[in-house]
């Protein structure tokens, strides 16, 4: 089988072998791809900044004894400033884990790709509120996957929801509740005006536009939504919590 060249990012890395690292990585081509790095462990291996979390690079892969091989690799960007911040570090490895939960093998995801490298660009080189950042990265994902919330009529019954009566949110059916509706028995998280007023803007202008306050930004309601359409627990270390 030939060689296959494509762009790349480094989801995950586990040690295999002595020398070598089994990679996760995502490919807005060929979706999730697990490679194995041989000998990238070795002193001065060319390969080593390859095989590091979040390296974005040209990969050059083959097929070897029925898993993929990295043979070459030109990585152009490694976001080193989040080796240095905890906090955006922490954020950093959760977009990689919802990244590595939503990609499929063999399944294009050039939209995934793309908003996962501008995003860890922003947690690496602007003083933008990482939270922010994160619950953007999950806004937008819902977007490109087909689940964008509801954030202007009742998800339930249709009707206009006026700011006044912003509550809550239906995690299960995607959208807002108007305040006739707040009432039914549902999945509902407790929303403000502000929170949903942030979602429309950073939706319709993207987070590096909009002039909404950082700290009206929902990460932990997001970060259920997305939860639930993955039908998967993501870890978050306690992102949003403080």
């Amino acid at each position: 089988m030939p060689s296959i060249v494509t762009q790349a990012i480094v989801l995950r890395h586990a040690d295999y072998r002595e020398h070598d690292r089994m990679l996760t990585l995502l490919s807005p081509a060929m979706g999730r791809v697990e490679a194995v790095c041989r000998g990238c462990k070795r002193p001065q291996s060319p390969l080593l900044a390859a095989s590091e979390w979040f390296a974005l690079g040209e990969y050059v892969l083959y097929a070897g004894k029925g898993r993929m091989n990295v043979s070459s690799c030109n990585v152009t960007e490694s976001f080193f400033p989040l080796r240095t911040d905890y906090d955006r570090l922490l954020y950093a490895t959760y977009l990689l884990s919802v990244a590595e939960a939503a990609a499929q093998p063999g399944e294009r995801a050039v939209e995934l790709f793309t908003l996962l490298a501008r995003s860890l660009s922003r947690l690496a080189y602007t003083e933008k509120d990482p939270k922010a950042v994160a619950a953007a990265f999950l806004l937008h994902f819902s977007a490109i996957s087909g689940y964008r919330p509801r954030l202007s009529h009742c998800v339930r019954c249709g009707r206009r929801v006026e700011d006044g009566e912003i509550r809550l949110m239906d995690i299960e059916n995607g959208g807002l509740l108007c305040g006739r509706c707040q009432g039914s028995l549902t999945a509902a998280r407790p929303l403000t005006p502000a929170q949903a007023q942030w979602m429309r803007d950073v939706l319709e202008k993207g987070i590096d536009k909009t002039e909404c306050l950082p700290a009206d930004a929902p990460g932990a309601l997001l970060g259920e939504y997305v939860e639930a359409r993955l039908e998967k627990p993501i870890r978050h270390e306690g992102l949003w919590e403080s």
